[in-house]
């Protein structure tokens, strides 16, 4: 206890520089925690935009579909098997889809796209698509009429579409024979991911059934929306065991990217932890010499009345303790306050965002960092500290009492 109150009241014995040595530290843990923390929320964000509009949590398709996407290659009773999952424990929300690859044109154009056929309203409960349809202009299916299409922005514009244009989509139909039809644009949306918009139509599954003459009660494909999506593995195995002769994926098999973005993270967040903590280490060792240089007689008089060596070490290693501690608290409690207020407000890169949507990125990002995080840089401030302490405190250890006491 006496040397824990000894160590204390030496680190501000020169305040000037135990001052420069905790704001350095402190700064440092800032600049490394806000950085990692907009990283994380830049891959947090285009995770969940993922789930929101392309993946969901969890698909279900026949084995051979995901292969060409033919459209032969469908799911039958699908309402059973829709009925089954909702009574699921774990499963949120479901819906089924009808999809096929196909050109939409106009007078003006015409482009490749994946035309996608859904249930407007079970939509709404997976995907948040609906959210992303400009209201001014539009709607997202509305009214319940024949033939409509909701489009992007981006494909409305290579196009030269608006609400309320005809759009003819072609495509193969059940039976192998090209078909198509005409379809009103009543919707006109916008994501974060540019090149996804460009290539997704989607219209009413009973309109694109009719088209292609798919059979009742047959989909391509069905979405599973679950309440935890770290859940989906375990979920997709027991679902795989309900329904064996289906082909059932997770959203870590359906996106290898995304599941490569959230190791990624990690990765980088430990790289940024890494070099600060061995700039704080080469800090501390550099801070606590000096220390050892400037009390060498004061150490000298310790060890010739009498006081250990092994007390010696410990008290430079309280020292050094404290030091990087009272720098990281500050330094974490700075990171809360910077990191809740621009997770709040965001940062905004609008002068960036044809850049940063072309690779589905936000241009508004909101910081964020998971809370077990700060107790873990706290762990490690210490490990680096007591590291760094064991150089200056075996430099004091050396010391001769008779020797330490003639100098200065």
């Amino acid at each position: 206890m006496v040397l824990i109150k000894i160590a204390w009241r030496s680190i501000w014995r020169s305040k000037v520089r135990s001052s420069v040595v905790i704001l350095a530290i402190a700064f440092g843990l800032l600049g490394g925690l806000f950085s990692s923390a907009w990283m994380n929320g830049m891959a947090d964000q285009r995770v969940q935009d993922t789930f929101d509009f392309e993946t969901g949590h969890i698909q279900i398709h026949h084995p051979d579909f995901p292969e060409n996407e033919d459209v032969k290659y469908t799911i039958n009773e699908i309402k059973d098997k829709l009925a089954q999952l909702r009574s699921y424990p774990e499963v949120k929300a479901v819906t089924q889809r009808i999809r096929v690859v196909g050109m939409a044109a106009t007078a003006n154009k015409n482009m490749g796209v994946s035309i996608t056929g859904i249930d407007p309203e079970a939509e709404k409960s997976v995907f948040a698509l609906n959210q992303k349809v400009d209201t001014i202009t539009g709607d997202f299916f509305a009214e319940d009429k024949r033939n409509q299409i909701v489009l992007s922005r981006a494909l409305a514009a290579e196009l030269k579409a608006k609400v309320k244009s005809k759009i003819v989509l072609t495509f193969q139909d059940y039976n192998g024979e090209i078909t198509g039809a005409a379809f009103k644009v009543v919707g006109i949306f916008k994501t974060d991911n540019t090149p996804w918009d460009k290539l997704h139509v989607f219209v009413r599954n009973r309109d694109l059934g009719r088209v292609l003459e798919i059979p009742e009660d047959q989909a391509h494909e069905i979405v599973v929306r679950i309440e935890n999506f770290e859940e989906a593995p375990r979920i997709r195995q027991e679902l795989a065991g309900i329904f064996p002769e289906l082909l059932v994926e997770d959203w870590a098999e359906l996106s290898p990217y995304v599941r490569l973005m959230s190791g990624y993270m990690d990765t980088m967040m430990a790289l940024f932890m890494v070099i600060i903590l061995g700039a704080l280490g080469f800090g501390i060792v550099n801070t606590m010499l000096m220390v050892v240089l400037e009390r060498t007689k004061e150490l000298g008089m310790l060890m010739a009345i009498g006081m250990t060596r092994r007390r010696i070490f410990l008290m430079i290693l309280f020292e050094t303790v404290f030091l990087a501690l009272v720098g990281a608290v500050v330094g974490e409690i700075l990171s809360v306050l910077v990191i809740h207020y621009f997770g709040q407000t965001g940062i905004d890169l609008s002068n960036y965002a044809e850049g940063m949507e072309s690779v589905g990125y936000s241009a508004m990002t909101y910081p964020m960092l998971e809370p077990y995080r700060y107790v873990q840089i706290t762990i490690l401030v210490v490990i680096t500290a007591i590291v760094a302490s064991i150089y200056p405190a075996l430099k004091a250890l050396k010391l001769e009492p008779a020797e330490a006491i003639r100098t200065l």
